[in-house]
């Protein structure tokens, strides 16, 4: 039993065959092999180009299973899906375009061993929009066993980044497939507090494990940045505090409205408008501050495309200097409108 594995990296794919193709290549070349890997393509309509890829990895990949669903799950379905799949303790899910970090298999099977979490979240690498590189996360290992003693949520709002997230495989998960979730990607929050609810032992682990690849194209601002990982949170009957959920988001209004105003430079780009729906879910969890729907769409459509855009360039030449300002501002500024990347998976079902 002890040759046996204790990692499976589950994989949700759809439609992005080139990045994929970048992971598996990651993934062979860590130092450490003993792991399972799993594929699900969730009917890409991509003439089988992602089975095709695969298939080419799996001769010397024996690690590798790959499945092809024979209906499209959405987002959250290919999670569960796998999760169900896996036949290993612990389950690592990553996300089809990110990139793997050098040593993160061992890294994450050393921390695992260590520590034994139902849960575990690392850290990442990233660069903002100012394009400086940043380390997210703690800077030594947390664990934590007593959920009353955690007066902020933030610890769990990070398990929202699907990448960073390894779980151990606990109760069966019928009851979150019994709920309305294929409208919403943050479902892996769902599945956090439902494996902590039988037993609580969740980790913030200092090592990084993957550079996280910012998406610029999403769906619906308010529903996506207020609304899903709330309903993704409060879905089931947990011993977590819902009004510290809430808490965290309403602390977080301010930065929601600089990613809102945002799409006047262009560096990120939202599509839809806010159903009758998603405003009947901003109330229930906002209250009175759900005002700021209206302040953002009126702040939005009276604020010259130039104001924001300056603001960006000196604040771009004072982080970089002039020469260096100027280039990360050419590259930038739109870049949501110009990236070649199709799948935008927050709009994908």
């Amino acid at each position: 039993m002890s040759d046996q594995p204790l990692l499976t990296i589950a994989i949700p794919t759809y439609n992005r065959p080139q990045t994929l193709k970048n992971i598996l290549d990651q993934l062979k070349s860590q130092d450490s092999q003993g792991f399972e890997l799993l594929i699900a393509d969730d009917n890409s309509p991509d003439n089988g180009e992602t089975e095709k890829l695969v298939r080419s990895y799996q001769q010397n990949m024996p690690n590798l299973t790959f499945t092809r669903n024979q209906e499209n799950l959405g987002y959250s379905g290919n999670v569960f899906h796998l999760y169900e799949m896996a036949k290993t303790r612990y389950v690592w899910f990553l996300c089809d375009d990110d990139t793997v970090l050098p040593q993160a298999v061992s890294n994450i099977i050393t921390a695992i061993k260590k520590w034994e979490p139902v849960v575990a979240i690392f850290n990442f690498t990233q660069l903002d929009p100012y394009d400086r590189p940043i380390l997210s996360g703690v800077t030594k290992d947390v664990l934590y066993q007593d959920l009353s003693k955690i007066k902020d949520y933030q610890l769990f709002m990070r398990a929202s980044f699907l990448s960073i997230l390894v779980v151990e495989k606990g109760p069966s998960i019928d009851i979150l497939k019994s709920r309305k979730y294929k409208d919403n990607i943050f479902f892996q929050l769902t599945l956090v507090i439902h494996l902590l609810s039988n037993k609580f032992r969740i980790c913030e682990i200092s090592s990084a494990v993957l550079h996280r690849n910012v998406g610029f194209k999403y769906g619906e601002f308010f529903k996506f940045y207020l609304v899903d990982h709330l309903k993704a949170l409060t879905i089931l009957e947990t011993k977590f505090d819902r009004e510290k959920f809430i808490k965290w988001s309403k602390r977080h209004l301010f930065t929601a409205f600089k990613l809102y105003m945002s799409r006047k430079i262009g560096l990120f780009r939202y599509e839809g408008s806010p159903t009758k729906e998603t405003l009947k879910y901003i109330y229930d969890f906002y209250g009175i501050y759900s005002i700021v729907v209206p302040i953002f769409m009126v702040a939005y459509l009276l604020t010259p495309a130039f104001i924001p855009k300056l603001y960006y360039l000196v604040s771009l030449i004072a982080i970089h200097g002039k020469s260096k300002g100027f280039a990360i501002y050419k590259k930038n500024v739109n870049r949501a409108f110009s990236d070649a990347r199709e799948t935008r998976f927050t709009s994908y079902r």
